[in-house]
């Protein structure tokens, strides 16, 4: 392994963690000026962002018996080296079939590297060290979601939506020797596992019934339920329902994302002094306080955009130390299949949220109820896992 100082390794994943929020909301100003390019509606263009998402949490799938069978390094690059070719491919797209098919490989590109990710932090870090590491990584990565649409917004007024992936092109390539040179690669030969089709499914056999793994796995998978429950629903609740102009949509927006940056960093800096499972354990129950507030508001005050905005924030502001402490904790006996790991549990959360986001759009009430069952459910479902499995490992 390289011997890259601690600050210059969580840069650099954090940033390989950032592509994906880059390739999406840098992505959606552009939705407009691309459906009038190619004489098509704004809904239809709408398909590239669904798109990306779907190969983005199926291709983990591929990438995760991969990573742990040819190392970090080559597959890592390999997505790379995807995401820039098929980001090249987005700017000389003339139709949108082309652009669709362009942006699904683009997807896969992104998810190898965000499986890999995922495992050479754990080949680097131990428990604690790891939920703190991937915290730092998540704080650099929440820069993006609020970089992003703005950088978007500008390129997009200056140098047209081409200029938006041709930025993404750039940004791969650089990632390709700033992990190349100043990382290397963290799985030694001896520690890989055999590559075969039967030898993968097999290990996903192993991490679906191993219980303690699955729970840690299944408490992620439920928050994530409430986070895309807020995506799929936030614009027409503030927008529509509450009447909220919508160029200050993103600073109610942004509210979200920096409360996730304060409990990251909080994860961050204590998770060491108190454990993962209690760092985890705070977090799933200010979690739940946010639902509890979030339905008795829409009970008592179904006028007030505070009454979710607040409770909103409760539930999504924890997140980061949620998923960096359940991750450690459901890797603890798989650190030989990291990567495979990393992989089911990305596309189950990926499937799951997108559910859940499909569930609220067919229950569509006009108003924000569907939102506050979906929230509030994810949410105590997530702590019920969480007490369910301590209590089975007290038994144990």
């Amino acid at each position: 392994m390289r011997s890259t100082s601690y600050p210059v390794i969580i840069a650099i994943l954090g940033l390989v963690a950032g592509l994906t929020p880059f390739a999406i909301d840098m992505y959606l100003p552009a939705l407009p000026a691309i459906a009038s390019d190619f004489a098509v509606n704004t809904e239809q263009v709408q398909l590239t962002v669904s798109i990306y998402l779907l190969f983005f949490g199926a291709g983990q799938l591929l990438f995760g018996p991969l990573t742990d069978a040819l190392g970090r390094l080559k597959v890592m690059n390999g997505g790379l080296l995807l995401f820039a070719v098929a980001s090249l491919g987005c700017v000389l797209s003339e139709s949108l079939n082309s652009l669709l098919l362009w942006r699904a490989l683009q997807a896969i590109g992104g998810a190898a590297t965000s499986v890999v990710l995922m495992g050479m932090i754990r080949d680097r870090f131990q428990k604690e060290e790891f939920a703190r590491a991937i915290s730092f990584v998540m704080l650099v990565m929440q820069l993006a979601p609020l970089l992003a649409p703005i950088m978007g917004g500008y390129l997009l007024k200056f140098a047209g939506w081409h200029s938006l992936f041709v930025f993404l092109v750039l940004i791969a390539i650089t990632m390709i020797v700033a992990v190349t040179l100043g990382i290397g690669e963290t799985l030694v030969p001896e520690k890989r596992s055999e590559l075969s089709f039967r030898g993968a499914l097999r290990t996903y056999r192993q991490v679906l019934t191993n219980g303690y793994c699955m729970s840690y796995l299944a408490i992620g998978i439920m928050t994530a339920g409430s986070l895309f429950a807020f995506i799929t629903n936030a614009s027409f609740v503030y927008i529509e329902f509450f009447d909220l102009a919508p160029q200050h949509f993103g600073y109610v927006f942004g509210l979200n994302i920096g409360l996730m940056m304060l409990c990251t960093s909080i994860n961050a800096r204590y998770v060491g002094r108190y454990g993962t499972r209690r760092m985890l354990g705070w977090a799933l129950w200010l979690g739940l306080i946010g639902a509890v507030l979030l339905v008795l508001a829409r009970l008592l005050l179904p006028d007030s955009m505070w009454g979710i905005t607040i409770p909103v924030m409760l539930i999504l502001g924890p997140l980061g130390i949620i998923s960096a402490n359940g991750t450690s904790l459901a890797l603890e006996p798989f650190a030989h299949a990291a990567g495979s790991v990393a992989a089911l549990g990305g596309f189950m959360r990926f499937t799951w949220g997108a559910a859940v986001g499909v569930a609220i759009s067919t229950l569509h009430t006009g108003t924000p109820l569907p939102l506050v069952v979906a929230m509030a459910a994810c949410s105590a479902a997530a702590l019920a896992i969480y007490l369910i499995q301590g209590r089975t490992e007290a038994r144990a």
